[in-house]
């Protein structure tokens, strides 16, 4: 076990390297100038201070600050900044810190803003870890104002919202197939917005960009699975004193599919996988074996016997865990990830028996505990293969605690969605 966790280490730190993804975009220096390079695409959640570029493949690694950069983009994607300083609007939303003021709370401030619309209106947004998103406008690329809205205590019991921005959208935002009331019942998010700054845009017959459009998407897969499992059993026999044996390794075949889905942001590097299978699993093994009245003339007395312990189950397995990709090109990827597992036998009442032994042992209630599972992995297009190690995998009954010991499975999978 201690060897498998030092490779998954090993893995994580040998494949660091290649979690950056650069991609061709282009950055404009303070005079003014257009610099062709490539952008380290980190797709963070929040608004970067600086960035990560080369000039090409084999060049060394560069960073560039809010100070040095007017605007950056990476070419077909949603990112694209501007530097603006503007007035920043400083309210959380947060409830313990909530103002009780309805006026804004601005503070002067340098910002990368993420351009969402570029256009005759263009809409951008700012996101940090502190502050609610804002967002702000410009009117054909003058100065950059915020699009004011505040939340605000107005008593212990009642919150109110400073929703000036409609105000601010209906005196700005003025077309014929742009109604008033559209912007009435708009909200506050990057959806909302994005509609109305859209419709003008489109209302006014000019060309402009809608970067919002550009997001990734989340993605479904659906995968067969066919694997085998390795493993043995060590198991303790309780009463009437610590009894401890192991069985001969074993394999086990085992079929499933696997179902995923990747989140649309950080580079499509994380997803929520389940990979439901069915395992079957029998051996026997010769083992000692407590039993009371083994002497005839003490009938009291407990002793040791050799007996066949036959092993026989099968079970479902139900998992549920993170998977996290290291993407390397557009047809490979590695992968690392931890699921949660939960086992049900499907005859429990044979999972342990004994060849000819008669006794009180209540071998038909065996259960399975819950336990972890850690995996690492490599997918090929269509194709994946990937090896698993399970962490206090343990069936127990009243009489015996089994705990499978060193579970190895080796599983191969083929996307059919």
């Amino acid at each position: 076990m201690k060897l498998f966790l030092l490779s998954i280490a090993l893995l994580c730190f040998s494949f660091s390297s290649y979690s950056q993804n650069f991609q061709p975009g282009y950055y404009i220096n303070n005079e003014g100038e257009k610099i062709t390079c490539l952008i380290d695409n980190a797709e963070a959640l929040l608004n970067p201070e600086s960035f990560q570029h080369k000039l090409s493949q084999g060049d060394q690694i560069k960073e560039k600050t809010i100070q040095q950069v007017q605007a950056f983009e990476i070419l077909d994607t949603p990112y694209k900044f501007e530097r603006a300083i503007v007035n920043l609007e400083l309210s959380e939303d947060n409830l313990k810190n909530i103002d009780v003021k309805r006026k804004p709370n601005f503070r002067i401030d340098t910002l990368f803003l993420k351009v969402s619309i570029e256009g005759k209106a263009s809409l951008y947004s700012y996101r940090s870890n502190k502050l609610p998103k804002r967002f702000f406008y410009s009117m054909d690329k003058t100065k950059i104002e915020p699009l004011i809205h505040k939340k605000y205590l107005v008593d212990q019991t009642k919150i109110g919202i400073n929703n000036r921005y409609k105000q601010q959208l209906i005196n700005n935002l003025k077309c014929s197939s742009l109604r008033q009331e559209q912007i009435s019942n708009s909200r506050y998010t990057q959806k909302s917005l994005n509609n109305i700054f859209t419709k003008y845009n489109m209302c006014k017959e000019e060309d402009f960009e809608n970067f919002y459009k550009k997001r990734r998407k989340g993605e479904f897969n659906l995968a067969l699975k066919v694997g085998i499992n390795y493993s043995a059993i060590n198991f303790i026999q309780e009463q009437p004193f610590p009894n401890e044996q192991e069985s001969d390794s074993y394999l086990s075949p085992r079929i499933g599919i696997e179902i995923e889905y990747i989140f649309p942001f950080l580079n499509n590097k994380f997803s929520i996988i389940s990979y439901p299978s069915y395992q079957y699993s029998k051996t026997s093994n010769e083992t000692l074996i407590y039993k009371e009245g083994f002497t005839p003339s003490n009938p009291d007395a407990w002793a040791g016997e050799r007996e066949i312990l036959l092993i026989d189950y099968s079970r479902i397995i139900l998992p549920l865990g993170i998977r996290y990709y290291y993407h390397q090109g557009k047809a490979i990827s590695l992968y690392l990830q931890g699921a949660a597992m939960l086992d049900v036998l499907t005859n429990a009442s044979g999972a342990y028996n004994l060849e000819n032994f008669q006794s009180d042992f209540t071998f038909e209630k065996t259960t399975a505990d819950p336990y972890i599972d850690i995996s690492t992995g490599v997918k090929y297009k269509k194709m994946s293969l990937d090896i698993i190690y399970s962490i206090n995998n343990l069936m127990r009954n009243e009489d015996f605690n089994g705990k499978i010991k060193n579970p190895i499975t080796l599983n191969f999978g083929y996307n059919i969605l």
